[in-house]
């Protein structure tokens, strides 16, 4: 019984072994300049731009045909089939990142450095390790936050195809290697900076509020796409939602809409399933509330909803954020109380 334990003992090192695969491809490891700083000076405002920058590397990293093989907080690790794409993408990622930053006070940017290296690693239930690793691990620590430090081996393969500017720094040590390695860094291309708010913009509040919704505009219908809706569709699900029984009246009153508009969106969404009209109870009328599938329709849409807001309230810390969203709320309200008071 005892060899038969050591014997099963052996066996299941040897399967555990042979799942250990080697693969030769293109490392791509990130990670956030100065995370632990930022975390402590605004740690929901870090994670909101994180989350921000983090949709953005990984759609990237898939339309380069990358693979994420690990992620630890601020960290990525990804391997690619092609050099010349893990560069493309490394830089692409840099320029939209910079975009964003544009907006961004200087104290609270959240910054990747990316390092590539193209060799050998260890593959185990889709976790990479090895000397490749290591090797990109070095270069993104030798990065300057927004650029990107390739080894030898991956400027090897990418200045023969893109015509890139790099920087020579030399040989660079590597823990575990005894031979050192040579590493060169690429710039992502400059970014066009938004032009200036014109001056009468900045001293009427009624521009700039006409600016912003046009921004907003364009994320909502954005979300609206995704499941093929209509203009205000999207926030006609998340009203019904949140106040079930509620009325036509009452919802374009919501929406700041006519009631006449408010009615031809209901029953579009009614046509389409997602909005019904709940059961008669005694004297009340009837009030709306979303069915099975708009429930779906909601729950879907909402990560979308919570990345668009984020990611146009990114130059805000948490704090600004909640005073932008207090005085609006209080002009509003304003605005509101004197247009009831006018009616009457």
């Amino acid at each position: 019984m005892a060899n038969q334990g050591a014997g099963g003992a052996v066996e299941r090192m040897k399967n555990a072994a042979s799942v250990v695969q080697r693969r030769l491809a293109a490392f791509f490891s990130a990670d956030v300049a100065g995370y632990t700083r930022l975390m402590n000076a605004d740690e929901a405002g870090t994670l909101r731009l994180l989350t921000s920058h983090r949709e953005t590397t990984d759609r990237l990293i898939q339309q380069h045909g990358g693979r994420i093989a690990n992620t630890a907080g601020d960290s990525i690790l990804a391997e690619f089939s092609s050099a010349v794409e893990a560069l493309q993408c490394a830089l692409g990622i840099q320029e939209r990142i910079a975009a964003v930053h544009e907006q961004v006070p200087e104290e609270r940017q959240v910054s990747f450095r990316i390092g590539l290296h193209v060799g050998e690693a260890m593959v185990r239930n889709g976790d990479l390790f090895g000397d490749g690793v290591n090797v990109a691990a070095r270069m993104q620590a030798l990065a300057e936050p927004g650029t990107v430090c390739l080894s030898g081996s991956a400027h090897e393969y990418a200045r023969r195809v893109l015509p890139i500017v790099f920087e020579d720094l030399g040989p660079q040590s590597v823990k575990n290697l005894e031979a050192p390695i040579r590493a060169f860094l690429a710039r992502p291309a400059g970014q066009r900076y938004a032009s200036a708010l014109p001056l009468i913009h900045r001293v009427h509040e009624i521009y700039l509020v006409r600016r912003l919704y046009g921004i907003l505009f364009k994320a909502l219908r954005e979300v609206e796409e995704i499941e093929g809706l209509a203009f205000l569709d999207a926030p006609v699900l998340a009203s019904v939602a949140d106040a079930p029984g509620i009325d036509q009246r009452d919802l374009a009153e919501r929406l700041a809409i006519d009631v006449n508009k408010a009615r031809r969106i209901v029953r579009r969404l009614e046509q389409r399933g997602l909005i019904e009209n709940m059961p008669a109870s005694g004297q009340k009328a009837q009030g709306l509330r979303l069915t099975a599938s708009g429930l779906q329709v909601r729950e879907r849409l909402r990560p979308a909803v919570i990345a668009a807001e984020d990611l146009i309230m990114a130059p805000l810390s948490e704090t600004e954020r909640e005073m932008f969203k207090d005085f609006a709320a209080r002009v509003i309200k304003a605005n509101e109380v004197k247009n009831t008071d006018q009616e009457k």
